[in-house]
């Protein structure tokens, strides 16, 4: 079984829609959220740390997909579990399930690099190979 971690929030008023449901695009900044909790969790330093120490700036997503199964409402508390579902050379996806109780509300899928600013043009961004000592902190 993948380790995994739990992140869990209250929806607010204003992450809802006119109808009074949760916006989309919330789901993506709540997992983008809860797959940074899951590196701290694991032990991974903050992406400052890890930027000073090894050039590495944070995880970003190359790709993002998300499954819509129930709705939800301002008052009502969620929880977001997350996991590493795979690991290759320079990227992994990461699962989300985002659930009130025992009802799955939505479920996303992530694929996401370890990057470092690229050093012949700084605006942009290259990945680069997974770190083995943080993948082993996460496995």
């Amino acid at each position: 079984m993948a380790r995994s971690n739990i992140f869990r929030l209250r929806i607010a008023f204003s992450d809802c829609d006119p109808a009074q449901i949760v916006f989309f695009a919330n789901y993506f900044k709540w997992f983008d959220t809860s797959s940074r909790e899951f590196f701290t969790a694991c032990g991974v330093p903050s992406w400052r740390d890890t930027t000073a120490e090894r050039g590495i700036i944070g995880t970003p997503l190359v790709d993002a997909q998300a499954k819509f199964m129930n709705s939800a409402t301002y008052g009502e508390d969620i929880e977001i579990e997350s996991s590493v579902e795979s690991w290759s050379n320079k990227s992994f996806v990461m699962r989300h399930v985002a659930r009130r109780g025992d009802t799955v509300l939505c479920e996303g899928r992530e694929v996401r690099v370890f990057a470092k600013q690229d050093p012949e043009d700084p605006l942009r961004i290259r990945a680069v190979p997974i770190p083995e000592d943080y993948r082993a902190l996460c496995e």
